[in-house]
């Protein structure tokens, strides 16, 4: 092999030489450990089914978990779950699904998910999210937008939709108004023509009357109209009524709790059909038949059958025209505008009407001449004698007719509850099983004459007994005759079987009469 003198030929030497270094050290170089990794999540979604998550994770020794986490619009709460792998080192393959049956996952929610690795350490891996809109898929929509809703319908022509959308801008305009909001953000409004579809979304819980639901989380509102309803009244009525909610939520959302909920619907009611002639003549009637329900009652929720249903509605608006009738609109607005500050039910309304809620509902009942109405539910059970280690100092009961008014226990009032006939009886009947104890000893046991001298024992006690529980009528004495008697069996039977006796006497059987039975009509219960 011939070497290349001159300049150039040892400059070609020198690189040739750095390249063969460069390449050793790249050689000699550790491969840099796998770092913890996981992808976005792919989403699979089937309406009314489930959201199917897959993904890869890189696992590594150090990883403790694997796990998604699912946030839904609207919900302050994310969803975190356990993700299954096989894998304890290397690539992962990942699989989740979220059920999302009727009512708990509704049309038209954004939902992001995203996966996570909790390392060791107690730090985390977060993967990139994915987000997918939840719709319902089964029909194929129509849209038409105005200035503040976008309606969604499948049954019924473009007039309709129109319709729909008017009554809806017109509804916002107006509440958005009195209560001083400003509606910026987009409202839907889905509109199903088919009964059952509508109750599949809503899910199996959703009451039978219900016609419509506003859900301000995710400023969507739904309703049951058919599509030859398009002209009836009622459609003037609902379409504001449930978007009167979505403006009052704008007004009053406060992350601390929701306002009264029959201020809420009265409100609703109030300003969708006023206080009609029909919910006057309700209330009216409830308060003749003395079922009126009280507002406390409603704060929450509504009851369950139909005609409590409807006559919630009326006392909600009732109470709301009394308001403004009472204090004015302005005190109306101000008092639901309060809610946003987070205060409760009783400083909004003191700050608003000058009386706290209970004060509200008293002047509302007496400007419909109703009296307090009457709590539905349990009832508390009257008073009555009760053991004393219970608390406090329980009543004596009287005398019963033809029976002596002495304490019950004879002996003017002290001791320990029983008559000294009880305790001689009681005494007499050890007595008589202590000798039968000792007939039988004798019989069967060469040590009868140990067993006759600790039955003399025991009966001389016995009849000491006697005389004591006789003249302290305590249970003292009872206590001595049956500790002779256990004593007596004791000596006299050691190593031998004993027979078995059945102390009942006359006296225990009278002592478990019918009259101490529980009588079963006596249940408690308020019809």
């Amino acid at each position: 092999m011939a070497l290349t003198t001159g300049r150039g030929g040892v400059a070609r030497l020198v690189l040739g030489a750095a390249l063969a270094l460069a390449s050793l050290g790249a050689t000699a170089r550790p491969v840099a450990a796998a770092e913890p990794a996981v992808t976005a999540p792919a989403a699979k979604v089937v309406f009314l089914d489930g959201i199917t998550y897959t993904g890869t994770a890189t696992v590594t020794a150090d990883v403790k978990r694997v796990e998604i986490v699912i946030d839904v619009e609207g919900s302050t709460r994310s969803i975190v779950a356990d993700v299954p792998t096989t894998v304890s080192t290397g690539s992962a393959k990942l699989s989740w699904v979220l059920k999302t049956p009727g009512g708990f996952l509704l049309p038209n929610t954004d939902v992001t998910a995203r996966f996570r690795l909790t390392l060791t350490d107690g730090s985390n891996v977060v993967g990139p999210p994915t987000k997918v809109h939840y719709d319902d898929t089964r029909f194929k929509w129509k849209t038409v937008t105005g200035e503040f809703v976008t309606v969604h319908w499948v049954d019924g022509g473009q007039t309709f939709g129109l319709r729909a959308m008017k009554i809806g801008d017109d509804a916002i305009r107006s509440v958005s108004t009195l209560l001083g909001v400003t509606e910026r953000d987009p409202i839907d409004f889905y509109v199903y023509g088919d009964r059952t579809a509508f109750y599949d979304i809503l899910g199996a819980g959703t009451r039978e009357n219900v016609g419509g639901e506003a859900h301000p989380d995710i400023r969507t509102l739904f309703a049951n109209i058919s599509p030859n309803a398009v002209d009836d009244p009622w459609v003037g009525v609902v379409i504001p009524h449930e978007l009167t909610h979505l403006v009052f939520d704008s007004a009053s959302q406060n992350p601390y709790h929701a306002p009264l909920h029959w201020l809420n619907e009265g409100i609703a009611v109030y300003l969708s059909e006023g206080f009609t002639t029909s919910d006057r003549g309700a209330v009216k009637a409830a308060v003749q038949a003395g079922n009126l329900m009280p507002l406390r009652a409603l704060a929450a929720q509504f009851p369950t059958t139909q005609d409590r249903f409807f006559l919630a509605y009326s006392e909600s608006v009732s109470a709301v025209s009394f308001l403004v009738d009472t204090y004015g609109r302005d005190a109306m607005v101000g008092l639901v505008r309060s809610y946003a500050d987070g205060v409760s039910d009783d400083e909004a309304f003191t700050a608003a009407l000058g009386v706290d809620v209970a004060g509200f509902e008293a002047a509302w009942l007496a400007s419909i001449g109703s009296p307090a109405p009457s709590p539905y539910g349990p009832q508390p059970a009257p008073a009555g004698p009760v053991p004393v280690d219970w608390g406090g100092t329980a009543p004596t009961p009287g005398p019963i007719d033809g029976s002596s008014t002495s304490p019950p226990n004879g002996s003017g009032g002290t001791g320990s509850g029983l008559s000294a006939d009880s305790v001689a009886i009681s005494v007499i009947g050890a007595l008589a099983i202590v000798a039968l104890v000792a007939v039988w000893a004798r019989r069967r046991s060469v040590r009868a004459a140990a067993a006759t001298a600790a039955v003399t024992a025991a009966a001389a006690r016995a009849v000491t007994a006697v005389g004591a529980a006789t003249e302290a009528a305590t249970d003292a004495a009872t206590d001595a005759a049956t500790d002779a008697a256990t004593d007596a069996v004791t000596g006299a039977s050691a190593g031998a079987e004993v027979p078995k006796i059945n102390p009942a006497s006359p006296a225990d059987a009278e002592a478990t009469s019918s009259a101490d039975a529980p009588d079963p009509e006596s249940n408690g219960r308020d019809t």
